[in-house]
């Protein structure tokens, strides 16, 4: 699709979130947003000035070139395909699917599409995270073979509505065991991991949890444990946990290399690495290492996060509520390659559901599927609403 400017609608409440990053994109005119809570659309349309506001996300589609979904997880999936299928460009918030079914329809939609679909994992365009992968991608770290990411968020109180009848992430975060909620935690890591080797993916996913313990009114654990075996042997540990009585802690990461490490802090805050050489023989190991905060090595920041626009310096997420959607529109306009594509985006998402599969077994390795691959693909799944 050639166009000169992109015309975005929102579709969901999340979707304020970025209607700044659209608004200060000189190719972005955001045009629409959709919710089925008028009210809220009424106080949200008026505070962007958005002009067309609609509570059937269907009608919306005739409207727009590209949509930003920021609905319940569950809608996600079926609501990217329907703009596909209407060719329509789609940035996702996450997770990009509920089942491994859906991720088969998603990518089937894309490739029949030939439209952007970008997941819009902001925890990849913090400024920490953005400097790792930076200094990763140097070789600053040597040849990097573990990484771990954390995502500790007690949200037992978004589990009810007001009335106290079961909110969406009753069922659909907390509703079952295993790792719901992946992408924040893996994202950043595989994105350290691809700034070495673009085509290593996660293979294998092994899960075990807690038990429950918190608020056993749930199938959850507590906290549940995925290693996940990447293609090239390297690992990755990730830690989930929604429920315990705990500080939000939601940007634990770790990184390890030949050369150096990466701590974040357990308590928040900046963190710490030490990149270098080893020791010469005859000295003790501590003899040349000691972490130093990562801020000494800010040099290594691309110059538009040492010194970014002030729209970037406004929007949440530490400027990366900006950077997602300058993104997803250049990639959209074809100006910028995708940086997070529907087979990326699919990776990810998938690890968190085999989670799911392994911690129900009992802990035993489930493979990721492919979806770059259709010889993958289930011959029970129906058919694609359209032809890839």
């Amino acid at each position: 699709m050639k166009t000169d400017k992109l015309r975005i609608g929102i579709v969901g409440r999340r979707g304020s979130a970025h209607a700044a990053g659209f608004r200060a994109h000189p190719r972005a005119e955001l045009v629409a947003m959709c919710d089925v809570d008028e009210t809220q659309l009424a106080k949200d349309a008026d505070a962007f000035e958005i002009p067309k506001r609609f509570t059937r996300f269907a009608e919306m589609l005739d409207h727009v070139d590209a949509v930003l979904v920021a609905t319940p997880m569950q809608l996600h999936a079926p609501q990217a395909i329907l703009a596909l299928q209407a060719g329509k460009h789609v940035m996702s918030e996450v997770t990009a699917c509920v089942s491994l079914e859906e991720c088969w329809r998603l990518a089937d939609a894309v490739r029949a599409s030939g439209r952007t679909y970008m997941l819009a994992e902001n925890y990849c365009y913090m400024r920490e995270t953005v400097l790792v992968r930076e200094m990763a991608r140097k070789g600053l770290f040597g040849d990097l073979y573990y990484g771990e990411g954390e995502y500790l968020h007690d949200v037992k109180f978004l589990h009810h509505n007001a009335d106290g009848t079961p909110a969406w992430r009753y069922y659909w975060q907390v509703g079952q065991n295993g790792n719901t909620y992946p992408t924040h935690s893996l994202g950043p890591v595989m994105q350290w991991f691809n700034s070495q080797d673009p085509s290593d993916r996660p293979t294998t996913v092994t899960c075990v949890g807690t038990g429950r313990h918190t608020d056993p009114e749930h199938p959850q654990d507590d906290t549940q444990i995925s290693l996940v075996k990447l293609g090239s042997g390297k690992l990755v540990r990730l830690r989930t946990d929604m429920l315990s009585n705990r500080p939000h802690h939601m940007t634990y990461y770790s990184l390890q290399g030949t050369r150096g490490v990466y701590e974040a802090t357990r308590t928040g805050g900046p963190g710490y690495l030490w990149v270098g050489e080893n020791p010469d023989p005859g000295y003790t190991p501590d003899a040349h290492r000691a972490w130093r905060p990562i801020q000494e090595f800010e040099e290594h920041l691309p110059e538009e996060w040492r010194n970014p626009p002030p729209e970037a310096l406004k929007a949440g997420h530490g400027g990366g509520d900006y950077f997602v959607v300058r993104d997803f529109v250049d990639a959209a306009l074809g100006e910028r390659e995708n940086p997070i594509d529907v087979y990326t985006g699919l990776d990810w998402t998938a690890v968190g559901l085999c989670s799911q599969v392994s911690i129900d077994n009992g802990g035993v390795p489930i493979r990721v599927p492919n979806f770059r691959d259709l010889s993958q693909r289930p011959i029970t799944l129906d058919a694609p609403a359209i032809k890839p």
